[in-house]
């Protein structure tokens, strides 16, 4: 049976993060990314140029309502079928988005293209009213937050040393106002979605807001990451045994013994304890969950870790990891896992730097919850 699209909707306050977490989140699932914001830069540019009057609300959307405002393959938009490049995110353009953003008829037609765009197809997006009119069915629904003190931390550290930068506790009046603004509009007014998943990322890195979401997503579709991982891991799906046997198939030559073994908790592998990577050579090891909650942490096969991507143990299925994976496998006290390896296997350490723990242990928050 065919799984219906995963939509992940991600909207809330400016300033939050959203556009740069969602474009990162759909990169590592290998699904759409859709930037709703651009399309309406995009209809900007295409009244600016046509000289439509500014102040004209019904010649603003009959124009905008006659655009076709779609993506190329590299994800640049395109008006009526012509590329912008980077003329949306000029000052000028940006100072006059609100002409269509708050505009009823400029916001319907953009809505029905946005959600053509997603219709039946994995994908990300964002934008002020993506969980509640784009997407109101989508499979996770996050509602990104900081506080405006954050908030304004971050603009401003963005601005570096320029001499005229104003401080943060007036960026951060600023952005209390534009909330304000934005929650008060009649048009595409910014709200929480009830059955959104409100995250505060006050104290996060980009990368663990990333990890959150795309933990979340999979404790939602739990297959969502095979096609990730794929160069990674295999994974099988049996209520037989014969583990063992897939295991047995990428044995170096010559052939080695196998040993089956059965694995508690050491202190290295418990939640908030894995301070290492291990990466095997002379064969696959293959993994089942036999009793609590287990899971694998994957960072690719180059000579050095990439950031960490986690997914969970499931019962009845059997996890063969490849040769010359950067990995680690974290167990919940009174977790018990079967494990198969070539008795001549070796083994490699490498140890996780500071953003790496964040992320494991971001990931480990959703699978592995202290409450639950």
């Amino acid at each position: 049976m065919s799984q219906n699209p995963m939509i992940i909707a991600i909207d809330g306050p400016a300033g939050a993060g959203k556009s740069t977490v969602t474009r990162q989140v759909a990169k590592t699932l290998g699904i759409l990314f859709l930037d709703t914001g651009a399309m309406y830069r995009a209809a900007t540019v295409g009244l600016y140029d046509a000289g439509i009057n500014p102040d004209d609300a019904e010649a603003i959307a009959a124009y905008v309502c006659e655009r076709d405002i779609s993506f190329d393959s590299t994800g640049q938009v395109l008006l009526d079928g012509v590329g912008l490049g980077e003329r949306i995110r000029t000052p000028e353009i940006t100072a006059e988005i609100w002409r269509v953003a708050n505009n009823p008829g400029c916001r319907g037609h953009l809505v029905d293209l946005q959600q053509a765009i997603v219709r039946g197809r994995d994908a990300a997006l964002e934008g002020r009213d993506a969980t509640t009119v784009i997407c109101p069915n989508a499979g996770l629904k996050v509602y990104l937050d900081a506080s405006p003190e954050e908030r304004a931390r971050r603009r401003v550290a963005e601005w570096g040393d320029m001499d005229d930068a104003p401080s943060i506790e007036q960026v951060a009046a600023d952005i209390r106002k534009r909330d304000e603004s934005d929650m008060n509009r009649e048009v595409g007014a910014l709200q929480q979605a009830p059955d959104a998943v409100h995250c505060i990322t006050d104290g996060m890195s980009p990368q663990a807001v990333i990890a959150k979401i795309i933990a979340w997503a999979v404790k939602r579709r739990p297959l969502l990451l095979d096609s990730v991982y794929a160069d990674q891991l295999l994974v099988g799906r049996s209520r037989e045994p014969g583990y063992v046997k897939v295991a047995q198939g990428s044995v170096s030559n010559p052939p080695a013994p196998w040993q089956l073994g059965f694995t508690n908790p050491t202190p290295q592998r418990l939640p908030g304890q894995v301070t290492h990577y291990a990466r095997n050579a002379g064969g696959r090891q293959a993994g089942v969950l036999c009793q609590g909650r287990a899971v694998i942490v994957l960072a690719g096969t180059e000579d050095t870790p990439t950031l960490p991507i986690a997914l969970p143990m499931l019962p009845q299925t059997w996890y063969v990891i490849e040769e010359g994976v950067w990995h680690a496998v974290v167990q919940e006290s009174g977790t018990i896992c079967a494990w198969a390896e070539a008795s001549g296997l070796t083994e490699d350490a490498y140890e996780l730097d500071d953003c790496a723990r964040e992320v494991v242990n971001t990931y480990l928050s959703v699978y592995q919850p202290e409450d639950s």
